[in-house]
Formats: C-alpha cells, structure tokens, sequence
C-alpha cells in the first residue's frame, strides 16, 4: 500500500513539474487566444478531419486575429498571418531555424543540405553557396532556360485541338530537367534514369514520403517506418537518385584541380566540389546539398507556372493582356530565344506573376522554431523552441492588407504605386530576412521565360472555375482537385 502511494504522490510531482515547465506556454495561452482543440491532441482531429484545408486556418484567424496559438498535438505552435509580426520573425536572429521536426523529416529522406540545415551550420553552409546564385551565373543558364522551355512548348502544341488535358505532368517534366542541368551539369544527360524518367519518380516519390514525415512526425522513428513501409520505398528511391550525383562528382574528381573546369563552370555541383577539394565539405554533404537543391527548385518552379496557366485561364481578360505585351516583345510566334533585356521588359507579365505568388504561393506555410525567448512588437514574448508557422498563404490573402477583395485575382494589386502603399511583409512567396530563399532570382528568371513562350504561343482555357479551388496544407502547394486545361495556337 505505501508502494502505490508513493508512485502516486510521484505521479502527481512530476506531472506538476511538467506543469510548471510549461507555464511560459500557458501564459501565451491568454495573450494570443487560439483554437486549444482535445487535450494532448490540440487540433490534430479537426485538422485530419477537415482533410487539412487551408480555409480551417483562414476560419481560426477571422474568429482569434491574425496570430493564433495552438497546439498540433503536444506541440505548441505560433501561426501568424500578420506582416508586423512577421517581420519580428523573420528580421530575428534567434528564429533562422527551421522546426526541428520538418528538418528531420526531409533531412532522413533527402540529406541534410542548405534547405535542412540549422544554426550554426546554416549560416556557414549559406555563405559557401551564395556564389552560385550570383546575377552572372544565373544569366550562363539562361541557354538551359531557353532549351528546355522549347521543349515543352512544342509538347504543348501537341495539345492543340485535343480538349481538356492534364497538364502538371508535363509541367514538372520541365522543371525537373531544367533543375538537374542547372545544378547537375550537362553530364546528367548521360544518365539513363534521367532519360527514361526515372530519376524524376525517385525525386517524387521522395517529396510524398517528406510530407508523411512532416505531417505525421511519428513515422520519423525507422521502426515505424519500417512497419508501414516507408523505410524501404525511401531507400529504394534514395539509390535511384544517389547513383547518378555519386557517378558524376567521381567523374568529377578524377579531374586534376589543374584540368579541373570548376572555376569556371557555374553548377552547384562544381562549387560543391570546390568546398570538398578545400575540406569543407565532406563527400556526403555534396551528394545531399545537390540532392537537396533539385528538390527545392523542381517542385516550386512548377508549381508557380502551373499555377499561372490555371490564373490566366480562369481569367481570359487578364491573359489577353499578357499576350498583347508578349506580341510587341516577340511579333513572331512559334521558336524564339528570350534574353534577359526581354524578361526586364515584360512589366506586365512580372505583375500577373506576382498575383499567382501572392494567391497561391508554392510554398504555402513556412515553421520556424525559437532558440532562445524572442519578444514581438506587441509586447508578447515567445518561448524558446515554440515552433512558428509564417503562414504565407493566409499572409498574401490578409484583408487588414489586401482590403475587401483580397480573394481575387487582380495584377493591378503590383502596380507601383499599390506596392509603395503595401507593408513589405506583406507579400514574402520566398520568405524574407537572412533565410530567404536562396535561389528567389533563379526561379523567377525560369518560371518568367517559360511563361513568356507558353502565353505568346497558346491561349489556354478551362472549365474549372477559381471559386472552386480548394487549398490543402502540405509542403508544397497542393490543390484537392487540379484543373486541366485546353489550348488553342497564337498567331
């Protein structure tokens, strides 16, 4: 009897610690009101319900304000949607990692790399990696851009006359090819499972798994994992993109560093290579941090001109005036090259893409995690290691910023003149501070180019209508149902 009193005066202390440890969190509880859910469940049950819609975070925030604080079962999360506040994050030092449990998450499936590392290995890796996204080197790829958007022009011409088709497949045939010999080099064309398209399935099934991982973090522990299969589809997937990057950096290294063309060349594998040769980067860091740009450049460039394809064929006025800029720029359709002079020229279509960004960004929630306490602007404090989510999504759509009609589309919302009025953190599809994304110049140079060739060549069209768009939460953007899309050639 005295045994079972002891452990239960235990229980009681240490369930009281745990209590009191948690007091800052609590505390938060009553300064920034949120949905507080089932105990030790949080939300977690209505958010699976509700198949995760963004609109169920819209909802929250209309009901609590624009900073929220719950709990996603024992985690306790921030979200905020409020430029001010997010600009307290995003300029503080103390909030530059990624939460632990996405970092792990994409890092046991892909490799720990710039996108998956934290301080202070992050700020160190950066400052190794921002040569090759230099204005320069970005222009040497502009041939890449041109080659491989003719190629998905002349697939889409295929497309002609053909009715409604499913698009995105191809879309992201594109972007993959265009990332892996931007990052990779030429040398990938070699390889077989880049021709067949292997490589690109390896890439996606990679990017499903992260997103079990991120989303359910039990399924991080490999015993798990293995129950449910994960763990051998992963390493299945992982030697299908490790032995190409392993087949070029040998090819690479059996270079001598006289006859080596790393100096010169501008892909993210020779910088690489580079900061191996020199000892500061160990041979699995250059397979990972390859691996690792791919997957965050393919997917999100896609994205973003898919996205702009469904835009400016739910909204034929809009693309109309796209195409009569592209016309002046470009009198002949069919095959032309586009050089940077063109893509500083084409004003209007940099608008009708900031709008995509703006009402569906590619990545639609970006967490983050305190080191230390961080104080707001409001006067509330947030505890160390409370994770973040810099909701970009519900950002861009924000009323208190984007007024009455915030849901709609408009490319006037990028005219100068609106942008001066704007808060600047109010629009942040690459994030913004020290972490922003570190290829936003490379991407929106790709992504632009394409468009150019798709919109002065096709006018799309679809019967799905905008209102019937539904957002789910993810890693990247994903729609619950995609739109297809019919063409008709330009003259």
């Amino acid at each position: 009897m005295l045994t079972i009193h002891f452990l239960i005066a235990a229980g009681i202390f240490f369930w009281f610690r745990f209590l009191w440890n948690r007091r800052c969190l609590y505390k938060l509880m009553f300064q920034l009101p949120g949905p507080m859910g089932l105990p030790l469940l949080g939300i977690a049950i209505e958010y699976t319900i509700n198949k995760r819609k963004m609109s169920l975070r819209a909802q929250y925030m209309d009901k609590y304000g624009s900073t929220i604080f719950s709990w996603l079962g024992p985690v306790p999360i921030l979200v905020t949607r409020d430029p001010t506040i997010l600009k307290d994050i995003l300029t503080s030092s103390d909030c530059l990692n990624k939460s632990l449990h996405m970092v792990n998450g994409m890092g046991t499936c892909i490799g720990f790399g710039l996108v998956t590392l934290r301080e202070p290995k992050w700020d160190i890796r950066r400052k190794q990696l921002n040569p090759t996204f230099k204005h320069g080197v970005l222009l040497s790829f502009m041939p890449v851009f041109n080659d491989e958007s003719k190629t998905l022009v002349s697939l889409l011409d295929t497309f002609v006359g053909q009715g409604e088709k499913d698009v995105l497949p191809d879309i992201h045939r594109w972007s993959f090819r265009t990332a892996m010999k931007t990052t990779m080099g030429s040398d990938i064309q070699e390889d077989q499972t880049f021709k067949d398209d292997k490589l690109m399935e390896s890439y996606q099934t990679i990017i499903g798994l992260i997103t079990v991982n991120v989303i359910f973090p039990l399924v991080q522990n490999k015993f798990i994992a293995k129950l449910c299969g994960y763990e051998k589809k992963r390493l299945k997937n992982a030697l299908v993109i490790n032995k190409p990057v392993e087949n070029i950096i040998d090819k690479k290294l059996k270079c001598t560093e006289e006859n080596s063309t790393s100096s010169i060349s501008n892909t993210l594998i020779n910088r690489a290579i580079d900061l191996f040769r020199s000892g500061d980067l160990s041979y699995e860091e250059v397979k990972s941090e390859c691996s690792n740009m791919v997957l965050a450049a393919f997917e999100t460039t896609g994205l973003t001109v898919w996205h702009t394809m469904i835009l400016l064929a739910m909204f034929p006025d809009y693309q109309d005036m796209a195409f009569e800029e592209l016309k002046k720029a470009f009198p002949t359709n069919g095959d032309f090259e586009v050089t940077e002079e063109d893509l500083q020229n084409l004003e209007y279509l940099d608008r009708v893409l900031n709008e995509t960004l703006r009402l569906i960004p590619p990545i639609p929630i970006a967490p983050r995690e305190t080191i230390r306490d961080v104080p707001l602007s409001n006067g509330v404090v947030i505890p160390k290691d409370v994770v973040i989510g810099i909701d970009i999504f519900s950002t861009h759509r924000n009323p208190d910023f984007w007024g009455s009609e915030a849901e709609k589309f408009n490319p006037d919302n990028f005219l100068p003149e609106n942008i001066l009025e704007r808060h600047p953190y109010a629009f942040i599809p690459f994030s913004r501070g020290k972490r922003n994304c570190i290829g936003w110049k490379y991407a929106l140079m790709s992504v632009k180019l394409t468009l150019a060739k798709i919109l002065r060549n096709y006018k799309i069209g679809t019967s799905f209508r905008y209102e019937d768009l539904v957002f789910v939460d993810n890693t990247a953007m994903k729609l619950a149902q995609s739109p297809k899309l019919h063409f008709q050639r330009r003259t």
